[in-house]
């Protein structure tokens, strides 16, 4: 099964005759493949069950904080608007009855017009052949995944799992087949009209992606020439209005009207379905650098009866693999051991990861930081004007309750350094948000406690920017109250949060 990995995958041995005591321990890279091999175990002696699930920690987000969630990736593109008859330069200027008047616009028109039409046509053939390949290629991953099922299923036996292989493989070949080839019988010739049609939609995917990016260009700039023609074509045949026949105004104003409308709609919807372009680029670009088709050919290949032995692979894709092992003496066997049932647990280490934690903070800074309040204070022998005065702040800490987000690279250890981002929410005279950016130490794996401590952005009530303390002001003008604004103010806080559920 390394052949199906670029890199060599981490292998877990276990000698039957010598077996463990308690629960096995390893750690592995994050994504690597792993596998669990059991050796000097005589298979039909024995019911023999191998399970793994895979399990991520802290990734329920709090209601605090936002997320934007993914979608899977659907080819909804817009259809061509044009009419389903006739060639992209549609209309006809033998019939318009000012063609005279408006020739010289005309002219220029009738190019742009049929340069952009003729591009659009070969980017909705392009597009369509480009769509076939990228569904075809996504169909072969479902396939694949089917695959991977008929090769892992625990109670299964190779004539069982030959059967379902080729119900499964003469589908995506019915489903896709290039011409009208028949399924083949023969389990060494189906792969092979497998193999002709994953090369056949990825030579057309990467041949028209290029195409279907190039024209996206060339029909932008296109339509940049073709608006300004058909603005000058429009302009001059409404200064054509008044001394023309009212029908051959309306007749000329028709036609040229859908011709444009037309075109226009189609370059907006070329246009609109440049996301999912970008996003079906992303699919072939992934699908070649992950060399899927291999992943499916090795796939096949390994549904063969050498392969059915106590052998489980999974890929350590988050937080923890958990391989539970099972088995047990069959009835009526001469085996007079007990089997064996034992948990293996598998940290990971490397990727990227987030996860969340909610708890205390306290906030603290500059005076700045915080809410401020003024009055005025007499001048001696001047009782027109009056002195604005700071009054004093005791405050220190302004405590909040929040979250945080946290993102690291796994260690695969108790102790995670990790970047956090959050808000806070904290109560006092008024109720406000802090926003905050800083580093975090979490310590534990299932039930973490996490200590944080950097920036915090708040609102703070200050003096107003038109005023200064100290300022002597009259008594008439300012009235009884010193005229405040809020700021935003850079503080620091300390966070202590945590992780209580997985």
């Amino acid at each position: 099964m390394a052949d199906m990995y670029a890199q060599s995958p981490d292998t877990i041995l276990i000698d039957y005759q010598h077996l463990p005591k308690s629960r096995i321990r390893h750690r592995v890279s994050h994504g690597n493949l792993v596998v669990l091999e059991i050796t000097n175990i005589n298979k039909s002696r024995y019911t023999i069950q191998v399970n793994n699930t895979s399990t991520n920690f802290f990734t329920q987000q709090p209601d605090i904080l936002k997320k934007l969630d993914g979608s899977t990736v659907a080819l909804n593109t817009t259809d061509d608007p044009k009419p389903p008859a006739g060639s992209s330069f549609s209309f006809n200027d033998g019939v318009l009855k000012l063609k005279a008047q408006s020739q010289d616009e005309l002219t220029p028109f009738k190019a742009s017009y049929k340069k952009v039409n003729e591009k659009l046509d070969s980017y909705w053939e392009s597009l369509e052949k480009f769509k076939k390949a990228v569904n075809v290629l996504q169909q072969s991953l479902l396939y694949k995944n089917k695959l991977v099922v008929i090769k892992d299923a625990c109670d299964g036996t190779y004539p069982t799992a030959k059967t379902s292989l080729l119900t499964a493989t003469t589908t995506f070949v019915n489903n896709n087949k290039i011409d009208q080839e028949v399924p083949d019988s023969s389990k060494e010739l189906l792969l092979a009209q497998v193999i002709n049609i994953l090369d056949h939609y990825t030579e057309a995917a990467t041949t028209e992606k290029p195409v279907v990016e190039q024209l996206e260009k060339d029909i932008e700039e296109a339509a940049k020439s073709f608006k300004e023609d058909a603005d000058k074509l429009m302009a001059k045949l409404g200064t054509l209005k008044k001394s023309a026949k009212a029908d051959d105004f309306g007749n000329d104003y028709a036609i040229l009207e859908k011709a444009i409308r037309v075109t226009n709609e189609r370059i907006e919807a070329m246009q609109s379905n440049k996301a999912v372009v970008t996003k079906a680029n992303g699919i072939i670009d992934n699908y070649l650098l992950l060399d899927q088709k291999n992943l499916i050919v090795n796939s096949y290949k390994t549904i063969n009866p050498v392969n059915y032995v106590i052998t489980q692979a999974a890929i350590a894709d988050k937080d923890e693999l958990k391989f539970d092992i099972k088995i047990d003496p069959k009835e009526n066997t001469i085996c007079t051991d007990p089997g064996l049932q034992i948990p293996v647990i598998v940290r990971t280490y490397g990727g990227f990861k987030l996860d969340f934690s909610t708890g205390f903070f306290m906030n603290f800074g500059s005076n700045n930081f915080f809410d401020q309040s003024y009055r005025l204070d007499s001048i001696s022998g001047d009782p027109d004007n009056a002195k604005i005065a700071r009054n004093d702040n005791r405050n220190r800490v302004i405590p909040s309750i929040g979250a945080l987000m946290h993102a690291y690279y796994r260690t695969g250890w108790d102790f995670q350094p990790a970047l956090a981002i959050g808000v806070s929410l904290s109560v006092g005279s008024s109720t406000k948000f802090n926003y905050h950016l800083g580093v975090s130490a979490a310590l534990g794996r299932e039930q973490r406690i996490i200590a944080s401590f950097g920036w915090t952005l708040t609102q703070a009530t200050l003096l107003s920017s038109k005023y200064q303390e100290g300022q002597v002001v009259s008594k008439a003008t300012m009235g009884t109250t010193v005229e405040t604004e809020s700021f935003y103010k850079w503080g620091n806080f300390l966070a202590i949060t945590y992780n209580l559920s997985r």
